[in-house]
């Protein structure tokens, strides 16, 4: 929390030098359930690097999940922001623990950087582009399915998307600062996505009914051919 603190302070200080903000951990917030007068703001997907305290495997995911509530006292110009990170269980332990991850700092300050705009927007009323959300740099390969049964934030119903990008065992990729992978910045659904998957479910809709119009379109023929067949016998 330190490290996240520390960025906080800077990006705040230059952001609202007069008002003065908090940043803590608070692994009790639970999502849409606010006091009187918070926000929130949902940062979904983000990538990190997990280790397993028992037997010291490491993964990395792309679906980490931090929630973040925050207040702003406008009389007394004080702000107050509250974080959960969600973590995730290592599959190779038959009684895994939850495990917090661990954020190379570029990352830290993206998700930061969306948080200032997050607060601008709903603490001080300010008008900001969803566009200008900062994209968040997957720094390394992920093999496999996102592992809904070991994340926290899926259990919570909080994590959207069901599967992570794989890549082909040939695929190399390379350290982030010489190829890194974007993924866009993401607050629950934008209108843009859910669009895109819209988009995506209609594309194989429209591929199912083909294959069925051709099947049905195949059988009537048929039918047709044997009909008049024997009615010509």
């Amino acid at each position: 929390m330190e490290i996240w603190q520390q960025i906080f302070s800077q990006k705040i200080e230059q952001m609202k030098p007069g008002d003065r903000w908090t940043l803590k951990a608070d692994y009790n917030l639970q999502s849409n359930d606010l006091d009187p007068g918070w926000k929130q703001f949902l940062q979904q997907h983000a990538f990190a690097r997990f280790q397993c305290s028992q037997c010291w495997h490491i993964w990395h995911s792309a679906q980490v999940n931090i929630l973040f509530h925050m207040h702003l006292d406008r009389k007394q110009r004080w702000g107050q922001v509250k974080m959960k990170i969600f973590r995730q269980e290592c599959k190779k332990c038959l009684v895994p623990k939850l495990e917090l991850p661990e954020f190379s700092q570029e990352n830290i300050e993206r998700v930061l950087e969306n948080l200032m705009l997050k607060i601008r927007g709903k603490c001080y009323r300010e008008a900001i582009n969803p566009h200008d959300l900062s994209k968040i740099i997957v720094e390394a390969q992920i093999m496999g399915p996102h592992d809904s049964s070991h994340c926290e934030a899926c259990r919570l119903g909080i994590c959207c998307m069901k599967y992570e990008a794989q890549a082909p065992a040939s695929t190399f990729f390379r350290p982030a600062s010489l190829l890194p992978r974007i993924f866009p910045a993401q607050e629950e659904w934008s209108e843009a996505e859910t669009g895109s998957g819209r988009d995506s479910g209609s594309s194989c809709d429209w591929r199912r009914f083909c294959c069925y119009s051709c099947c049905l379109v195949i059988f009537l023929a048929v039918l047709i051919f044997v009909l008049l067949y024997f009615r010509n016998k």
